[in-house]
């Protein structure tokens, strides 16, 4: 009887630990489609995303450029043919956050996510 309680006891604690709501529900970058404003060396830049989709588009300075979003832990790893006035970018799971890694240092900028019609 001791070992069903036990039992019992660890099931409630292991489903209760699931339920935590407290915790920041992150959907797939890729789960709508939505465009992401940033801003970058002083200049806007916009991420468009399509659903379903980890290719998108990144325009900056009047050019399109084909990115691949790669998920990494907790980020996303924007990969593109290098460019020496961008660096590498990344930005956090919920498309909030854009960072530039360049020379050496990092600046993070905030972005705001506009969903598009599909």
């Amino acid at each position: 009887m001791r070992t069903q309680g036990v039992l019992f006891s660890l099931i409630l604690t292991l489903a209760l630990w699931g339920c935590d709501t407290q915790a920041p529900k992150v959907e797939a970058i890729d789960s709508q489609s939505k465009t992401l404003s940033c801003s970058l060396n002083g200049s806007p830049i916009q991420i468009l995303i399509t659903k379903g989709s980890l290719d998108a588009s990144l325009l900056y300075q009047g050019k399109e450029i084909k990115v691949n979003l790669l998920e990494v832990k907790d980020f996303y790893q924007i990969l593109m043919r290098f460019d020496p006035q961008i660096g590498q970018l990344k930005m956090n799971k919920m498309g909030s956050e854009l960072t530039q890694v360049k020379n050496g240092s990092e600046q993070t900028t905030a972005c705001v996510a506009e969903l598009n019609k599909s």
